[in-house]
């Protein structure tokens, strides 16, 4: 009897290795799963269908999620004015969409890094954008607050 040498076994798992690896990949990466897997990603969903402001979610986020807030202002004041002001445009014109704008947009900025606000300020919406949790609790209150009160972009 013929016994199969260390070469063609090596070769046979390695294949195996492969073909397994390919299947587990397709499985959690399925082909047409675009960037958008769930409605949470890359910017939660009620975030995508509030009817708040910006200054109504950075109220809610300053009272509800003190510590993101907080972070998140002090990280704005490390930019330049142009930048600061670039990152409350863009926020507000966020607010300004329609919910399948929005999500559109989230769709967009998760597939395209080469945005140049996102380029000046890597975490310029995180506070907007953040996790479930915190744009929960931000969702949950904002309704609260003035719709136009700048001094929440000061901290």
């Amino acid at each position: 009897m013929h016994r199969p040498s260390r070469t063609r076994i090596r070769a046979v798992t390695r294949a195996g290795i492969a073909v397994l690896t390919g299947a587990i990949a397709a499985t959690a990466f399925p082909a047409g799963a675009a960037a958008d897997a769930t409605d949470d990603y890359p910017i939660p969903y009620r975030i995508i269908v509030t009817t708040c402001t910006a200054e109504q979610i950075l109220a809610a986020a300053r009272d509800f999620a003190p510590i993101y807030y907080e972070r998140y202002i002090i990280d704005k004041h490390n930019k330049s004015p142009e930048v600061q002001q670039a990152a409350i445009d863009n926020a507000h014109n966020f607010f300004s969409l329609s919910p399948q704008d929005r999500r559109a947009y989230s769709e967009q900025m998760a597939t395209n890094f080469a945005d140049p606000m996102t380029a000046s300020w890597p975490n310029w919406a995180k506070v907007f954008f953040n996790n479930k949790g915190v744009s929960a609790k931000e969702t949950e209150n904002c309704a609260n607050y003035p719709p136009d009160d700048p001094s929440v972009w000061d901290g």
